[in-house]
């Protein structure tokens, strides 16, 4: 019995101990500025994202692994480019890595219609 109530406590404090790794930025196509070392041929490279002109700027990388969606279906990473200048009012959502700023994924929506 005692062995379990051991059990038991380790299992609540293991929650704790984790560290949340990602970050999620939400706000319009115009926020996201491919940066020169942006590469237009494989749609890789650095972007920067600012959300208002006070808030922090972040400096991420978009690699290979990087997933681009458009209203919930894949693009290429060299679409992205061509999505974000059509759209620069469109809702977005950018999730990466805060400690490596790798890129997992861009969310493109539709404009809104108001």
């Amino acid at each position: 019995m005692k062995n379990i109530l051991i059990l038991m406590l380790l299992l609540i404090a293991m929650p704790g101990q984790s560290d949340i790794i990602s970050r999620n930025l939400v706000g319009t196509g115009a926020d996201i500025l491919l940066t020169k070392n942006y590469q237009e041929d494989t749609g890789m490279g650095e972007i920067e994202v600012q959300l208002c002109s006070s808030c922090t700027n972040y400096k991420l990388t978009i690699d290979s692994q990087t997933k681009a969606l458009r209203r919930d279906e894949a693009i290429t990473l060299i679409q992205l480019k061509m999505y974000l200048n059509a759209n620069r009012k469109a809702p977005m959502r950018v999730q990466f890595n805060k400690h490596t700023k790798q890129v997992f994924y861009i969310s493109l929506q539709p404009k809104n219609k108001e």
